[in-house]
This record gives structure tokens, sequence and C-alpha cells, in this order.
């Protein structure tokens, strides 16, 4: 019995190292959907950080004619409520793009000494501050790569000799 053996030897896997206990992520710039999900991951993020204010104003609104200290425990609650939604959904964002537990990855210094922290706001654009470089990188390289390998198989294509065909002299 003849065997064949195939492999896609030619994906590229690429880690991404996230703090200094060698944790990473592996990310392939050859997967068609991880542009996408990048993209519409971080618009998601930003969409639900501009929401943020609006959302704290209407909470303050709901509080403005109460002056006890039971409201003001209350709006305290509420407005710290909004921030966490934010914290815990734009977690699941990054993590849905990258890779389960991939937040915890990068922040794990805090989280061995805070098992249950959760990133705030700026946490979060640290993480994206650091990250969007990297993930143009390889999306400019993939670009790069397959402009070349497009010109590589069509130069089967095209005649090698580019000269003009010489008129035969008698």
């Amino acid at each position: 019995m003849e065997k064949e053996k195939i492999g896609s030897e030619s994906t590229n896997l690429i880690k991404i190292e996230l703090n200094n206990f060698g944790d990473y992520i592996t990310i392939s710039p050859d997967n068609s959907t991880f542009f996408d999900k990048f993209v519409a991951g971080y618009k998601k993020i930003a969409d639900m950080a501009d929401e943020v204010p609006a959302k704290l104003e209407e909470v303050q609104k709901k509080y403005e004619n109460r002056d006890d200290f039971e409201a003001a425990m209350d709006k305290a609650l509420e407005m710290s409520g909004v921030n966490v939604d934010f914290s815990k959904e734009a977690v699941s964002v990054i993590d849905g793009i990258f890779g389960a537990d991939t937040v915890k990855k990068y922040f794990r210094n805090i989280y061995e000494v805070i098992p249950d922290f959760l990133p705030d706001a700026n946490c979060i654009i640290d993480f994206f501050e650091k990250i969007v470089p990297v993930v143009e990188k390889l999306f400019d390289c993939k670009v790069e790569r397959e402009q070349k390998a497009g010109k590589a198989r069509m130069a089967k294509y095209q005649p090698q000799n580019h000269k003009r065909p010489q008129r035969k002299t008698k």
C-alpha cells in the first residue's frame, strides 16, 4: 500500500510573550478570521467605552435630588457597576480574540497577588497600546509576503526573456 503524507509547513504561528513569566498567546496571520475578530473586538470595546460616560450620567441624574447616606451608597454602587460591566465585557472580548485567559496572562503579576482582579479601562487601554503595533506589524508582513509570493507565482507565466525578437538578416 502506498502512503502519502501532506502537511502545511507554510502556516505561520506567532508567539507573543505577555509577561516576564513566559506566558504567551499564539496567533497566525494566516488565520483569515483573526484580523476581522481583532478589528471587530477593538471597535466593540471602543464603542462600549464611548457609552460609559452616558451611563454614568444617567446614574448621576437618578440620584440628583437625594442627599442621604443610603442614596450616596446606592449611587456609588451603581456607578461602580457600570465600570465593572465594561471591564468584564472587555475581558471577554479580548479573550475571544486572542484565546482564553489572555488578560489573566497579561496581568499575571497582579492576579498572583489579587486573584479576583478585574482590569479597569486604563488596563484595557494599556493592553491595546501594546498589542496593536504587534498585530499591525504581523499583518503588514503578511501583505508583503503575499505580494512576493504572488509575483513569484506569476513569474512562471511571464516570458523570462524580455529582449525584443531580432530579425534575421540574410
